[in-house]
């Protein structure tokens, strides 16, 4: 396997590239101004990461670049057990802080998007995002599927980018953070790019379930009208709706 070019200019921890000729590779350490040859597979496979010059302790330079990560911000966050965490960029635009030690050890290299990237050339059904997609797809196509009644059964579609195409789908949806589901904006549309996101699984389940017990109520104080031969206005039993959701209205009052 033919192993990838290595550019000039580029960094490799402390290391940049001066001289990118040959299997050693003429380096500058930015740390301390260091040149000096370094082997080409160490410098790929993160094993050197400086000169040496960088000890324990000492604040990592902005800018310096460890894989995919760029340190944006060198004020180390001290967590527990008094590990030093840093603010860094990765090349995808995620900005998350990472242990100090992970980065010079060259056990950090991305913010995750490469092992993503990884997972998704083996098997994309490994990815939470991927079963996002299948849920889409058999909720409004399969017509045995539990919720299908109220999507496919509804009329709500998957957009034709998305059906059968799902690097189409996490190019627009992005990647999925933890605790979220699927949602859509509007209810009544399909799947589709700019109607859906990702929502807080408990916040997304929680409306639901207010929704469906609005909706409960509001045809139980319609059955009631009804069997009393009564009319109420749309807006009574919006009114009604309102105080059930403050704990204040009185079903059997309202059923007298």
């Amino acid at each position: 396997m033919r192993s990838r070019t290595i550019d000039i200019g580029e960094k490799f921890g402390y290391w940049q590239v001066l001289e990118s000729q040959g299997l050693e590779i003429l380096c500058q350490c930015t740390a301390c101004g260091t040149q000096r040859k370094v082997f080409k597979f160490n410098l790929l496979n993160g094993k050197t990461k400086s000169c040496g010059c960088v000890k324990k302790g000492s604040l990592l330079e902005i800018g310096t670049t460890f894989g995919r990560l760029t340190v944006i911000d060198n004020q180390e966050i001290k967590q527990l057990g008094r590990l030093a965490k840093v603010l860094v960029k990765c090349s995808c635009g995620t900005e998350k802080y990472v242990y100090k030690h992970s980065l010079i050890s060259g056990s950090t290299n991305s913010c995750g998007c490469l092992r993503r990237e990884l997972l998704l050339k083996i098997n994309p059904e490994n990815l939470r995002e991927y079963h996002s997609w299948s849920y889409i797809k058999q909720a409004c196509y399969n017509t045995n599927h539990p919720f299908y009644k109220k999507h496919g059964g509804c009329g709500i579609e998957v957009h034709p980018s998305w059906r059968d195409n799902f690097n189409q789908f996490l190019l627009d949806m992005g990647k999925a953070p933890n605790n979220t589901i699927i949602a859509r904006i509007d209810i009544t549309g399909d799947y589709a790019p700019g109607n859906c996101f990702w929502s807080n699984r408990k916040k997304y389940w929680q409306e639901l379930e207010r929704a469906e017990i609005n909706k409960f109520i509001k045809n139980f104080y319609i059955s009631i009208a009804q069997d009393k031969k009564a009319k109420i206005s749309e807006s009574t039993i919006r009114l009604i709706l309102e105080e059930h959701m403050n704990g204040e209205a009185n079903i059997n009052n309202i059923a007298r």
